[in-house]
């Protein structure tokens, strides 16, 4: 499912999940190596280069950069989270974590040869996100965005409906945002469409209007927005499916009363389906470069 809500106090949620900081390492996939290799090839980034990460989370992302030589400025608003990505990438002086909300940090004007984000800058208040991400990065430095993307499987079309039955019934405030997720070549299409403004391309990916991401300024902040996309098919137990699902916001928009009877129902309905989930997921990673001129914002 994907919620399209454009209601933006769903950002709100953004730093739920320092509460279920393991379980969120536990469960959630990290990213394709081959992302990081290209995003660091597309950037000139060398060992040594310094980036800057926003929303680090419990530091997947930033692992794969440290080890790649990068010196890295991690943010993040959840200190479990920190707590956790010190933990993952060891005792090093690559990396630097900053604890506080990106919004709010100061940090160094065009010192930053790259920045980075994953599954995190949905969460940050676009009116002053991709600003201040260009203000930090030099001239022509690299952004590069990754996440995880459900993709639309024609048979799973009847368990989606049953799923969303079940939410509806214990959320429905929450029911009301979700569709059915988009196929692939619907995803690919919408991203055509807004090449012009990453900001319009990052929207667009993470269920066109959910967050309000799209500002007019960034089209004038960032240049030559490209996509890389890798499919996956997934299956799930029900414990595995549930585990998941408590570390998204969307669990966490449910009443914490309706939760064990929502998760009963759901089990039903996963049982009734042949005891696992089965979905289809893209890793997507749009790149973009910070326009050139002296001039710029």
């Amino acid at each position: 499912m994907a919620i399209v809500s454009s209601d933006r106090s769903l950002r709100r949620f953004g730093q739920v999940f320092d509460s279920c900081a393991p379980a969120y390492d536990e469960v959630r996939r990290s990213y394709p190596p081959a992302f990081v290799d290209a995003a660091i090839e597309r950037g000139g980034l060398v060992p040594g280069s310094r980036v800057l990460e926003v929303g680090c989370g419990t530091g997947k992302l930033t692992e794969l950069l440290a080890g790649r030589g990068l010196v890295i400025d991690a943010v993040d608003p959840g200190p479990n989270m920190i707590d956790v990505a010190r933990k993952r990438v060891g005792e090093t002086d690559r990396v630097r974590f900053h604890l506080g909300r990106f919004e709010e940090l100061p940090l160094e004007d065009r010192v930053f040869d790259g920045a980075f984000s994953a599954t995190a800058f949905h969460w940050i208040e676009p009116e002053i996100g991709w600003q201040k991400v260009a203000r930090h990065l030099k001239p022509g430095g690299l952004f590069g965005l990754l996440a995880h993307v459900g993709i639309r499987n024609e048979g799973r079309d009847e368990a989606e409906a049953a799923f969303h039955e079940v939410l509806e019934k214990h959320a429905p405030e929450a029911a009301a945002s979700v569709q059915a997720v988009r196929d692939l070549d619907t995803i690919l299409a919408g991203v055509d469409e807004r090449r012009g403004n990453v900001s319009q391309v990052w929207d667009w990916l993470m269920a066109d209007g959910r967050h309000g991401l799209a500002v007019d300024e960034a089209a004038e902040l960032f240049e030559d927005v490209e996509l890389a996309t890798v499919v996956m098919n997934i299956e799930h137990t029900a414990d595995e499916s549930q585990a998941l699902f408590r570390t998204t916001s969307l669990y966490f928009q449910i009443d914490p009363e309706r939760r064990e009877a929502f998760e009963a129902d759901d089990r039903r309905v996963i049982e009734s389906f042949g005891g696992t989930v089965k979905f289809s997921m893209a890793a997507v990673l749009v790149t973009a470069l910070r326009r050139g001129s002296s001039t710029s914002s």
